[in-house]
């Protein structure tokens, strides 16, 4: 469609039962397809999932929703799925005069990706992990690695180091190729903007963090609208994350540790949060869980879907374990002492020579 030649596509059908509003329905769908990993596209861009509403005999149009689609039964890859689980349907162009009320067919289109479509999609969702430091050999040890995708410090964490505070956030642009987020450390909207911009100028792959004020949001509008990354900090509510959102912040940063010290469940506050972008799909603001305490921690951010996760280098090598793993590991190694010749190296080299590879 929109004549671009596109790859193969899965193409469905669901008929689901739904006592709400149309909105609602909307919504819900909306974070569906986040989940599955959509974000907003051009218009006949690809995308990973599409998903499409018939609403019973009933029609809707507003600026957020048209039901049906305008060329909905035009299209057989849709229609016909659609027609298999609601047979009520005609079989021709049209809509039907009456079906069961209350019911709904949504159609779905999921993208069957080549293995480079594949493999960008997969960096594009899957979260991302940030080490949350300013102590280079901690940075350097984690970026080894290989798990590490940017690097985000504060005023406490550079202070705790005792080091240069910009010589530290160029060292570790050298260390880590991703995004790495140096504070601004001002009250006013004028002085924030003013830091922000000699920051944004110690490399590319900086990105300000500016703190959840009034003069914080503000800062942000500028910067943003002046092309630099922004990563607004210090987010304790839903609400607060929105404002974020609206004036174009690159990251959100809710505190989940905090949330919890107050007897108040942090994690709630990421999935909250992706689930309000998820209702307004042109948001681009990308959540980042910040202050986590453990691995559960972790597993939690990502399983609400959050886009980041910013992690102390204590509780990122605890990641890596498993009381089985040791057990299974010092099993294998112990096995491994009894064969004659353990030089893996010497015995493939050997073989790979007598075999001309």
């Amino acid at each position: 469609m929109g004549g671009v030649a596109r790859g193969a596509f899965h193409n469905a059908a669901l008929l689901v039962e739904w006592s709400g509003a149309l909105p609602a329905l909307l919504g819900l769908v909306k974070e569906v397809e986040a989940r599955l990993g959509r974000r907003s596209t051009p218009r006949w861009g690809d995308r990973v999932v599409d998903i499409d509403l018939l609403w019973a005999e009933r029609k809707h149009r507003s600026p957020a929703l048209i039901v049906p689609h305008p060329k909905l039964a035009e299209r057989p890859f849709a229609w016909e799925p659609a027609r298999e689980v609601a047979p009520w349907l005609p079989a021709g162009r049209g809509l039907p005069r009456a079906v069961p009320v209350g019911s709904i067919v949504t159609t779905l289109a999921l993208a069957r990706p080549t293995r480079a479509d594949r493999s960008v999609h997969q960096r594009g969702v899957a979260m991302k992990f940030f080490i949350d430091s300013a102590n280079l050999d901690h940075i350097r040890q984690a970026n080894s690695w290989g798990i590490v995708d940017g690097v985000t410090t504060n005023p406490s964490l550079i202070a705790k180091e005792g080091g240069d505070f910009v010589e530290t956030v160029a060292e570790i642009c050298t260390i880590v190729n991703g995004p790495v987020s140096a504070e601004v450390v001002a009250e006013s909207t004028a002085d924030m903007v003013a830091q922000g911009r000699l920051l944004a100028r110690i490399h590319e792959n900086v990105v300000v963090k500016v703190p959840l004020t009034k003069e914080g949001i503000a800062a942000t509008k500028e910067l943003s609208r002046e092309g630099v990354k922004t990563n607004v900090t210090l987010c304790f509510s839903p609400v607060q994350a929105l404002l974020a959102a609206k004036v174009g912040a690159t990251y959100i940063s809710p505190f989940v540790g905090r949330v919890d010290d107050v007897s108040r469940d942090g994690m709630q506050l990421i999935e909250e949060i992706v689930a309000l972008y998820a209702n307004y799909p042109e948001l681009e603001t990308q959540v980042l869980a910040a202050s986590l305490r453990h691995p559960k921690h972790v597993l939690d951010a990502a399983l609400a879907g959050s886009h980041v996760a910013t992690i102390p280098f204590a509780v990122m090598t605890k990641l890596f374990s498993h009381p089985l793993t040791d057990i299974g590991n010092e099993k294998f190694t112990r096995a491994w002492d009894g064969v004659p010749d353990r030089d893996i190296v010497s015995q493939v080299t050997r073989w790979l020579e007598r075999n001309g590879r």
